[in-house]
């Protein structure tokens, strides 16, 4: 009996001395028997060896001989298996390529052919050393196997040379996997001794193994030379095609990118290609394809279905990864809890586990770390680039509806609607993407977690989900609460938007009429009291939000240790505690996911529906027209209707026009006359296919183009307008710019052809906008014209120029079909035939003189008009000069081309004979009717991207655009952050800190406190005191999270909601202190932007990432500290890692920042593009552009996936690196922790425990860290662009508080101007030059002169809008220019030259300050004759008025301003051109008001526009160029017959005289 013992206790020894890290051991009694022994039978199936399957030897730490062998066959089996599918695809799928074999192609096989003689060799010694039954024996089998895989990697390694650009991943695998099977292997040889038993063996192994190396790092590390793969490689390409198997799940193919980036920022020239299949034009075809497959096979089509066909293969790969993450996640705190027993079994006592075991379990950890990694990354990528292929298929196919929608479908569907379906729907089903997979996912993370916590602590379990599930509707009910609260946010925000737009809009007004304090208390309300108050409640619901959160994760472990203790016998030992807490960890995250799943998919459904019923309205009728090939002799018939009924709505039995019987022959122009709304435009919609054809035919021959009523103009230069698509021809291109008389035009504006028009054409005036689309049709060289009134919109003596150049007998498009609706009477008496409509039909047609003879509705059209107007006496001179000027003949550029121009002389009238191509035999002696040359189309495919470039709206040359936003490069100064903290109170932000490290030693003294009961369970082997520990532990949970929610508040209220309250003030401030140059250079969007979404980020986004960002440093500092107590050894590696870290961070940084500007301002063009095309639907159909549109939609989403796609993959190629210095932070706890126990020190099991159940976590932490700054920098620009316009330079005081003027001033209201000059701002001419006037008290003064001789100027400088250059203006003997400008402006009253109103009541308009009682109010608005119309709107005083007071006419908001200016008890009133707007009675009114008792007795000067209202002035001053030409009484001056007798004369009064 004793005997046995020992030799138990002897194998015992012997089993923990084999278990040393190499296998290496001095015991030298024969371990066993090695791998290279046999029996002479076999004992088990396929295994000659005495120790058999085992799998663990009972003589060493080791495997047996036989299994360790499983292993190496395993990985030669994938070898054969993966490898045959390689080789069929390389085969079948890949074409070869001529790449020369190189030197580098020869080592590789060279290496790789040895390494698989070196196995032969092994083969053979094995065979001689198991002499009777090798043939049946696995190691043998094993070996063979391997020798096969090899010439199956030999073969791809061949194939691949010519047809691949990368390694191939199976080859790849297979080595690494091959390796660590040797690794495991030569362990074991060696634990065996076998290099002294068989030293060949021993020998020949190593070899192979070190060959085997060398050959996979030359497979994998050793790039091939790009030159010979040129051929391939198109530029810039995204390097994820080609990238090697490791490098995709390492995302290195990203670090190049990422380097450079580091060295110089990004432009858009830096960004590489789209994959092939992420780029817009195959995505939008997967989608259109799956879709038609919907609308053709299903009833009620699904774009859910739809989406899934098209782009479902990555995502279902996704959820592989998916699974293989929550799997891995979940064996984590299973290898805790072998470590912490490892650890344990070292205890006094105990019997050691050999230390292979530990470091198995530290790799272990390490491995499941770096593999969790790879997973969770691939999953994302996946998901992302998933979603990325759903906007840009979405986008595409939502711009290419639009092009057909009906004008049913648009009548449902705004242009906003539109627009956000692309910006907002796309992007919720993009944003699904994300989430989707956690429907399952989560479920089955909660499954796993309760099996592995009921395998841990039994059915305490429940207790923990129970409170979970408590939890859980009082997180859905604070997160309603948010919810609603962040809707009133919206709500507030809007409405301070919209103020702010209003006086930035408004400011002249606001400045001249001293309103600066009562808008700025009307903005504080709004701020402060509405939107600020209901920050502050967000703020608080956040702090509950943050300690419900940061409680349940404590409240369930609680609970479930307390059931545990108090129902079970068993000790609550440290295995058990911190592998339940890792466990708990885990589970908060699948809880906390899955309400934001629920809502994201409630989203998205809501965007589907949306979307499904936009992408099944109603399309144009395809078969509305018939196109025809284009004719060719003058005369025949282009344009034909038959019997034609049309309708706008197929759906209502209202017809717009019917039986209409047309036609339209080449050369001949057509004119549609009639009443607004007869019809007009309705009939050339119906040529063009608009509208819906009830019944009838109607045909078209050759090609259109379409000019619209209002003219459609693109936000690019004019020559690109005018081009549209077609190839540029400078010949023809000036001969239409002439004709539409346009050449003046170029010279005005700033940089000629080349300017930029801006969105809408706002740069423009409407009559240059109706000439350049003209000329755009014009320069289209299409068949038949379609002109929608395009002479309503310029000055008679230029549509006279028209009808000669254009559109006449003698113009350019006179061999032309070209019909016109009109109503101008020149282009009647020119015109071939003439059609009048009438309710939607045809009442007369005939030609000018038959239809004048018959007296019928055409002559009394004509005669109600005026007779001819606009120099119809003209008609007979020609164009002067149109014959010489048009004969030149277009040349073509090569033989090709000349047939593709239709050759023409351009002399009307003569028929010449077309010279032969020089390649043509037969000579053609077709006749042709003249016709211009016809260029072809721009055919899509020379589409080489869009108009000009994309660029941010701030970076061209050219004059056109305004001056560029100031925007910062590079690192926000440290002074911002030193500002914020400031402007937040120092002391709140030293609270803060305080509570935020309470609260985080709280947690950890929670865990420490864990620990300590443990220990002192396992030591008394059952659960003593439990009340005190658990009172205790739970003290410390909910002290912590209290302090959690403490810190949230005060981050939130004292620091974050005061700082933007300071901030937003001190801008506002000093937005209504900054002089007019400041708005006249500043466009307003900008200013808006600072004040919307600059506020927002200080308001609610810089406080949430500063504390993610503050709470995460101090977590991973604990944690680091609490490693660093458990093993000392750690800390050596905080520096080396710390340093690595920083230096990755501030390569992401850089990089990361700049793709995301690249993303936002490549964003917006798609938008501005899709909405511009939608204003010009009918046009783009009209010229069939369509695809072409369609190319350029594409083109641009394009260019914004080109930044997002590296700027998402930026954030991937950050988290693996940062989660591999987790795994190594993990790696290197437990590694140390191993080290410590084997070499003896009394390391206890509770502190390993608990540093790594932290360190499990620091990964998390060290990822968000990185973002978080990222987010701080990125949020923190908003603080430093506030700060920017907070110390803009000011005007003068408002008060001055010596030099305050008496209360009566200006009691006599005399004003003198001295010497006085003027500017607009620093650098510009002067506006005002040495003028002197003396004006007397009580004079009614009329100041005149031509547009910009500084009238306006005038009003200005004496408001002190503009200071003083050189001289001052003195009222009642004060210096202006020495008082405050509050007390200046005032006193004195004006009526400005546009009333500005906002929104709000009468009264606030009237009287902002509500200083005026209403029986003031109701006298003044009687005076300016709007007592009974305010009186008639509902509220009397206090009706609303629209924004801009849209709700009232022009007339009536100048009658607004006049009550203003009665209102301000002034004895000075000036009036700036008050009566422009107004019709004449009202002007009859107003001047009478002006000139009754009322204003008797105030000094009144007015710039007028009609001469007649200041022809009863005392005095006139007469202004050109700034200076004063003239001053004296009217009559004096229009008998000194000077300037303002020739002004008088003009306009027609001398007679009046």
């Amino acid at each position: 009996m004793g005997v046995d013992f020992d030799d138990g206790l002897r194998s015992q020894k012997a089993i923990f001395q084999t278990g040393s890290f190499s296998g290496y051991h001095r015991l030298v009694s024969a371990l066993g028997s090695g791998y290279l022994t046999a029996t002479d039978e076999f004992k088990q199936p396929l295994c000659g060896n005495e120790e058999g399957w085992g799998p663990l030897s009972p003589f060493r730490y080791d495997f047996t001989p036989c299994f360790i062998d499983v292993w190496v066959a395993s990985v030669a089996v994938f070898g054969l298996f993966a490898g045959s599918i390689a080789i069929w695809w390389l085969v079948q799928k890949r074409k070869p390529t001529g790449v020369p074999k190189d030197w580098h192609f020869w080592t590789k096989q060279v290496l790789l052919a040895l390494v698989i003689a070196d196995v032969t060799v092994q083969l053979a010694i094995q065979i001689i050393n198991f002499p009777h039954i090798w043939f049946g024996d696995f190691r043998v089998w094993t070996t063979a196997l391997t020798i096969l895989s090899l010439i199956a990697i030999f073969a791809i390694q061949w194939l691949e040379h010519s047809r691949l650009r990368n390694a191939n991943g199976v080859v790849l695998f297979y080595w690494l996997f091959l390796l660590i099977a040797f690794a495991v292997k030569l362990r074991s040889l060696i634990s065996q001794h076998i290099y002294t038993e068989n030293q060949p063996y021993f020998i020949t192994y190593c070899i192979g193994f070190g060959l085997a190396i060398v050959e996979f790092f030359f497979e994998w590390l050793w790039p091939k030379k790009d030159e010979a793969y040129e051929v391939l490689v198109e530029d810039g390409e995204c390097p994820v095609e080609y990238a090697t198997v490791f490098s995709l799940l390492t995302f290195s193919w990203m670090t190049p990118l990422m380097k450079y980036g580091y060295a110089q920022y990004l432009t858009e020239e830096d960004l590489w290609g789209l994959a092939s299949q992420d780029t817009t034009k195959n995505t939008g075809g997967a989608f259109d394809d799956a879709w038609q497959h919907q609308l053709e096979n299903r009833k009620r089509p699904s774009l859910w279905l739809a989406i899934w066909h098209a782009y479902s293969g990555p995502y279902i790969l996704a959820g592989f990864f998916k699974i293989g993450n929550d799997l891995s996640a979940f064996s984590q705190p299973q290898l805790l809890r072998l470590l912490i027993s490892f650890i344990d079994s070292y205890r006094e006592g105990q019997e050691p586990q050999p230390v292979i075991k530990g470091a198995a379990i530290a790799f272990g950890m390490f491995a499941m770390a770096i593999f969790q990694t790879t997973m969770i990354h691939q999953y994302f990528q996946l998901a992302i680039v998933t979603g990325m292929r759903i906007k840009g298929g979405l986008t595409s196919s939502i711009y290419r509806k639009a092009l057909k929608l009906s004008n049913e479908g648009r009548t449902s569907k705004t242009t906003g609607d539109i627009v956000n379906y692309m910006a907002v729907d796309a992007q919720r089903l993009q944003d699904l993407t994300q989430f989707a997979q956690q429907l399952w996912s989560a479920p089955l993370q909660i499954c796993l977690c309760m099996y592995s916590l009921y395998r841990l602590v039994g059915w305490s379990m429940l207790a923990g989900i129970g409170v979970m599930i408590f939890m859980i509707p009082i997180n859905g009910f604070i997160a309603r609460y948010m919810k609603n609260l962040q809707k009133q946010q919206m709500k507030n925000k809007d409405s301070r938007s919209r103020l702010i737009a209003e006086i930035i809009n408004n400011m002249k007004s606001i400045k001249l009429y001293a309103w600066g304090a009562a808008f700025m208390n009307k903005l504080n309300y709004i701020r402060n009291d509405q939107e600020l108050k209901n920050l502050r409640r967000i703020g608080a619901g956040q702090a509950a939000a943050n300690f419900t959160w940061s409680t349940t994760p404590f409240l369930v472990s609680c609970s479930t240790f307390a059931v545990f203790v108090f129902t079970k016998d068993t000790p609550l030992t440290t295995d058990i505690v911190f592998t339940a807490l890792a466990l708990f960890n885990l589970l908060t995250f699948p809880l906390a996911v899955l309400p934001m799943v629920i809502t994201s998919i409630i989203e998205a459904s809501v965007a589907a529906g949306r979307l499904t019923s936009y992408l099944t309205a109603e399309e144009v009728q395809s078969d509305a027209v018939t196109i025809r090939p284009a004719v060719e002799e003058a005369g025949e018939e282009t344009v034909l209707i038959r019997d034609g009924t049309f309708s706008w709505n197929r759906h209502e039995d209202k017809n717009v026009l019917t039986d209409i019987n047309f036609s339209a022959n080449k050369g001949e122009l057509t004119c549609i006359v009639g009443r607004v709304g007869m019809g007009k435009s309705s009939f050339l919609q119906a040529i063009l296919g608009d509208l819906w054809k009830v019944k009838g035919e109607v045909e078209v021959a050759g090609t259109v183009a379409f000019v619209s009523q209002t003219a459609w103009i693109m936000n690019a230069t004019v020559r690109e307008n005018i081009t549209f698509g077609y190839r540029y021809d400078s010949v023809f291109y000036e001969k239409t710019v002439k004709a539409c008389a346009l050449l003046d035009d170029f010279v005005q504006l700033p940089d000629g052809d080349e300017t930029i028009v801006g969105e809408r054409g706002i740069s423009l005036s409407g009559g240059q906008k109706a000439r350049v689309a003209l000329a755009r049709a014009v320069y289209a060289r299409a068949d038949i014209y379609l002109l929608d009134d395009c002479l309503s919109a310029v000055d008679s003596h230029v549509g006279r120029h028209l009808i000669n150049n254009v559109l006449g007998p003698k113009g350019l498009l006179s061999t032309k079909t070209r019909i016109l609706a009109t109503n101008s009477i020149p282009v009647l008496i020119e015109s071939d035939y003439i059609c009048l409509m009438k309710d939607g039909e045809i009442a007369e047609k005939g030609t000018y003189r038959q239809l004048m003879a018959m007296k019928g509705l055409v002559s009394e059209v004509i005669k109600s008009s005026g007779g001819n107007d606009s120099g119809s006496n003209s008609v007979s001179g020609s164009a002067s000069g149109s014959d010489s000027e048009t004969s030149t003949v277009i040349e073509a550029e090569s033989s090709q081309e000349k047939e593709e121009l239709e050759e023409a002389q351009e002399r009307v009238d003569t028929l010449q004979q077309i010279r032969p191509g020089p390649g043509s035999s037969s000579v053609l002696t077709k006749r042709r009717a003249e016709s211009m040359a016809t260029l072809r189309r721009a055919s899509a495919a020379s589409f080489r991207g869009p108009r000009g470039k994309l660029q941010d709206e701030e970076s061209t040359p050219n004059k056109t655009q305004q001056s560029k936003e100031h925007s910062e490069q590079g690192k926000v100064k440290w002074s911002v952050y030193g500002e914020y903290a400031r402007t937040s109170n120092l002391v709140a932000v030293g609270v803060y800190f305080l509570a935020l490290i309470v609260a985080q030693a709280g947690q950890i003294a929670g865990s420490m406190w864990l620990k300590h009961w443990s220990d002192k369970n396992t030591a008394a082997h059952g659960n003593p005191d439990v009340g005190k520990y658990l009172g205790i532990y739970f003290v410390l949970g909910v002290g912590a999270a209290a302090l959690t929610a403490l810190q949230t508040l005060i981050l939130w209220i004292f620091c974050s909601i005061e700082a933007s309250r300071k901030l937003h003030e001190r801008m506002a401030t000093a937005i209504f202190r900054s002089p007019m140059s400041f708005f006249d250079v500043t466009p307003a969007g900008r200013i808006l932007n600072r004040f919307s979404s600059d506020i927002y980020r200080v308001d609610e986004v810089l406080a949430r990432t500063f504390n993610m960002l503050f709470t995460n440093v101090a977590k991973s500092g604990f944690t680091l500290v609490l490693i660093a107590v458990a093993t000392p050894a750690f800390t050596a590696l905080i520096i080396p890692l710390g340093v690595t870290y920083m230096w990755i961070q501030r390569y992401y940084l850089r990089t990361s920042r700049e793709l995301k500007r690249l993303d936002s301002v490549s964003r917006s063009p798609i938008y501005a593009h899709f909405q511009e095309s939608l204003g010009g639907i009918s046009t783009i159909r009209a010229y069939r552009q369509q695809t072409r549109f369609e190319h350029e939609n594409e083109w641009r989403v394009d260019a914004n996936l080109r930044a997002y796609y590296p700027s998402v993959s930026a954030n991937r190629w950050l988290a693996i690196r940062l989660e591999f210095i987790g795994a190594l932070v993990i790696l290197a706890a437990a590694g140390f922790a191993v080290i410590s126990v084997a070499n003896g020190s009394r390391l206890e099991a509770g502190w390993v425990g608990l540093a790594m159940s932290y360190a499990l976590n620091i990964t998390g932490s060290l990822n968000w860290i990185v973002r978080q700054t990222v987010e701080v920098e990125t949020n923190i620009v908003s603080v430093e662009r506030v700060l920017e316009y907070a110390r803009l330079p000011s005007e003068a005081p408002e008060i001055i508080h010596r030099n305050r003027p008496p209360v009566s001033w200006p009691a006599r209201g005399e004003v003198e101007f001295k010497n006085y000059s003027t500017r607009y701002r620093e650098g510009l001419d002067l506006v005002l030059k040495n003028i002197s006037l003396d004006i007397k008290s009580h004079e009614k003064i009329g100041v005149v002169g031509r547009t910009g001789a500084g009238k306006s100027s005038l009003t200005l400088a004496l408001f002190r809008i503009i200071e003083a250059d050189s001289g001052e203006i003195d009222i009642d003997g004060l210096n202006t220019s020495n008082i405050g400008l509050l007390d200046l402006r005032r006193r004195l009253a004006i009526i400005p030259q546009d009333a500005a109103l906002f929104e709000g009541s009468i009264r606030d308009n009237l009287d902002p300050g509500h200083v005026h009682d209403d029986t003031e109010l109701w006298s003044v608005l009687e005076h300016a004759r709007l007592k009974d119309h305010i009186a008639s709107m509902d509220g009397g005083l206090e009706a609303k008025i629209n924004e801009g007071g849209s709700n009232l006419s022009q007339g009536q908001r100048q009658l607004v301003s006049l009550a203003r200016a009665m209102l301000t008890p002034s004895n000075i009133l000036v009036l700036d051109e008050a009566t422009a707007a107004v019709d004449v009675q009202t002007d009859a009114l107003l001047q009478a008001t002006l000139r009754s008792p009322l204003f008797a007795n105030r000094t009144i000067i007015t710039v007028a526009h009609r001469i007649n209202t200041i022809l009863d002035s005392d005095r006139v001053v007469v202004l050109e160029r700034g200076e004063v030409v003239e001053f004296d009484s009217p009559k004096e001056l229009i008998k000194q017959q000077g300037k303002f007798h020739s002004l008088v004369k003009e306009a027609g009064l001398l007679e009046a005289e």
